[in-house]
Parts: structure tokens; C-alpha cells; sequence
């Protein structure tokens, strides 16, 4: 019908613009955080720009499946406040001939989902896992950044740089603070820079400085001058192969988990399961949650739909969770929320139709038949 086609319309138009928004948000999210770890030391400055688009991209899932919800949702509710379904339901029509509508607008969304929670979100998991893991196991001459403070050899050396005037030097303004035993010692230098020698071992090498050195049990003070100091860094702690976590496993992998008797592989998989599922079933819920006065506004429904989402979001997290602690059969567990989704879905439309408003008028209408029959 031409109504019910300006209606798709202007849900894929209203959809372009809501996933816009959210993934503004998350992007927004994702900068803030790994600047802050950036500027904590926790993470390479290099690394932030390839951080932040594989942390956006593992959010993706979640964010196709909401914006199909939010979808349905904004254009019903605007479409009960201009009157519109007002008229539709005066026709003689029912909210049950919008279901086929809604589905044909969602169930490409659901495939989107699908393939971002199989494929795309596990491998940007991996990637981030990588990155990580190569941070971590940088020697102190990868790490060394002008103007971060640097700590080597379990914290017993701490290292500061400025960024050089001069273009030739590696380093301005160098301090540094050397702890071993019960001596203590500082030193400011000119300039500094690191250097390797034929065995492949870092130096970390000051000029043109002073060092005073502090004995912690005599309190004796001693301070000197140099040209040239070299400290030895330490070298790469050697990269450890570990076993690839759950969220960045392809479903090969899981399934062979999974099959070997791991029920945390059987909730990783529900885990991603249910998200598609989710997509095709809460935007029927939107249909009747977006039922309203046209007198009233339209915003208790948008709140009210929203905290349904939010419920619904941590119902799913739950009983994955308990399918993950062998709590619940993953056959159950995996249609359990959706089903009950689903189910209210219908109990609700059925409620606010035009022809049977209750379940309690339909209970009384078939004791009505029955007596007269």
C-alpha cells in the first residue's frame, strides 16, 4: 500500500540520521578514552587513531540493532501525534498490518548485525588485542616519547625527555632517577639520546648535566658533573603467546570450544546470536510501546521505549551469563529473551487493537459464545 511504502520511506530516512548520532557518540566516547590512556602512558600516541576506529567498529553491532529500534519507535510515535494512526485505525485497520511493514524494513538491519557479530567485531577484537600486546612488549627505546614520563626496570628507573630545539639531538631537557639498593640518584642533563650497541642493548645516553647521588641509610649527599652518562635500558620483555580470547574467536574456533564442552564458548555464541534476534523482534515491540494519545506529547513513549530496550539489552546479558556458568541449556537460553520479547509483543498489539481491547474482554466474549451456543 502507498501508505504503508511512505511509511518505510521514512523509516530508512529517520534510520540514516539516528545511527549517525550514535555512532557520533561512541567515536566521541572512544577518542576520550584512549587519549586518556594515551596521555597516562598506557598506550602509544601513535596507536590512537587505529585504537579508536577498532573500538567504534566492535560497537557497530549494537549500534545498526538500536538504530532499527529507534527507528520504528520515533516514526511511530510522531505518526500517533500527528493523528495519522488515528485515521488508520478509523479505517477498520489493526496494528497487526504493520508487522509485515516493519519486518521488511527490519530483517536487513538483522543480516547487517549478523555479519558485524560474526565476523567484523570478533577480528577488531583481535586487532585491538594485537596492538596491545605489541605496546606492551616494546623495549624502553621504542617507548620513549618526548614529554611522558618512561619507567624501566619494574620502576627503579624513571626517565622524563623534553622535545629538542635543536633537530639534530634525539632529546632537550632530560631528567632522571636511578634507585638501586639503599642509593638514590637524580640527574638533569642538556640533552639526551638512545643509542644501541653492537650486542643490540639500549643506552640511554645524557650530556652535559650533573648527578647527585643520595645514600638512604647515611643520608650523604654527593654531587657531580659529567659530559657523557649512559644508563642501560631494559630490552623487550619476550612476547608471550597467549590463548585468543572468546570475543576475538571466529565461529569455527567457538563452535570447536563449544563442541569440546566449554560452556563459555556456548555464551559467547548466544551472545552473538542474540543480538540479531534482537534486532528482528524489538522493533514489533516499538509498534504497540508507540501507542499513544495525539493530545499528549510523545516523549514519555520515546523514554518509556528506550528503558524496554535497556531491560530487554540486560535480560540478554543475563542469560548469557548463565548459559556461559552452564546455569542454562544454550537450546533455551538462546531463545528465552527474544521469546519473551516476542510474546509480549503480540500480547500488547492484540491488547490495542481496535476490535479486542483486552485479553479480559477476549475471555469474556468466548464465555459469551460459549452460552449461547
Amino acid at each position: 500500500m502507498i501508505f504503508q511504502r511512505a511509511f518505510i520511506q521514512e523509516l530508512r530516512g529517520l534510520a540514516g540520521g539516528v545511527f549517525a548520532v550514535l555512532l557520533t557518540i561512541v567515536v566521541t566516547s572512544a577518542l576520550i578514552r584512549t587519549l586518556g590512556r594515551a596521555a597516562a602512558g598506557r598506550t602509544d600516541t601513535e596507536l590512537a587513531l587505529p585504537l579508536i576506529v577498532l573500538s567504534s567498529l566492535t560497537s557497530l553491532g549494537i549500534l545498526v540493532s538500536l538504530t532499527a529500534y529507534v527507528a520504528v519507535l520515533m516514526v511511530f510515535t510522531r505518526a500517533w501525534k500527528d493523528s495519522e494512526m488515528v485515521v488508520w485505525m478509523a479505517s477498520g485497520q489493526s496494528l497487526r498490518t504493520w508487522v509485515s511493514p516493519v519486518l521488511r524494513f527490519v530483517w536487513p538491519f538483522a543480516l547487517t548485525v549478523a555479519g558485524f557479530t560474526f565476523v567484523l567485531t570478533p577480528w577488531s577484537y583481535q586487532q585491538v588485542d594485537l596492538l596491545r600486546t605489541q605496546f606492551e612488549t616494546r623495549s624502553d627505546d621504542q617507548r620513549v616519547s618526548p614529554g611522558t614520563f618512561i619507567e624501566s626496570q619494574g620502576g627503579r628507573i624513571v626517565f622524563f625527555g623534553e622535545v629538542a630545539e635543536d633537530t639534530g639531538k634525539s632529546l632537550g631537557l632530560v631528567f632522571l632517577r636511578v634507585l638501586r639498593d639503599s642509593q638514590e640518584a637524580v640527574a638533569l642533563a642538556a640533552s639526551g639520546a638512545l643509542e644501541k650497541d653492537d650486542e643490540g642493548q639500549a643506552w640511554l645516553v645524557l650530556n652535559q648535566g650533573t648527578r647527585t647521588d643520595l645514600h638512604l641509610d647515611s643520608l650523604e649527599v654527593r654531587k657531580m658533573s659529567f659530559d657523557s652518562y649512559r644508563v642501560a635500558s631494559d630490552r623487550a620483555p619476550p612476547t608471550v603467546v597467549s590463548q585468543v580470547p572468546l570475543k576475538a574467536s571466529q565461529l569455527p574456533a567457538l563452535w570447536d570450544q563449544a563442541s569440546a564442552g566449554n560452556p563459555a564458548a556456548w555464551g559467547e555464541i548466544a551472545a552473538r546470536l542474540g543480538l540479531p534476534l534482537l534486532c528482528l523482534v524489538m522493533p514489533l515491540l516499538a509498534i504497540p510501546l508507540a501507542v499513544t494519545n495525539p493530545r499528549l506529547g510523545r516523549s514519555f513513549q520515546l523514554l518509556l521505549g528506550l528503558l524496554a530496550y535497556v531491560l530487554v539489552t540486560n535480560l540478554l546479558a543475563l542469560s548469557h551469563a548463565w548459559i556461559t556458568q552452564g546455569r542454562l541449556p544454550f537450546s533455551v537460553g538462546i531463545w528465552l529473551v527474544p521469546g519473551m520479547v516476542l510474546g509480549v509483543a503480540v500480547a500488547l498489539v492484540w491488547a490495542r487493537q481496535s476490535l479486542i481491547r483486552g485479553p479480559v474482554d477476549w475471555i469474556w466474549l468466548q464465555t459469551r459464545r460459549i452460552r449461547s451456543s
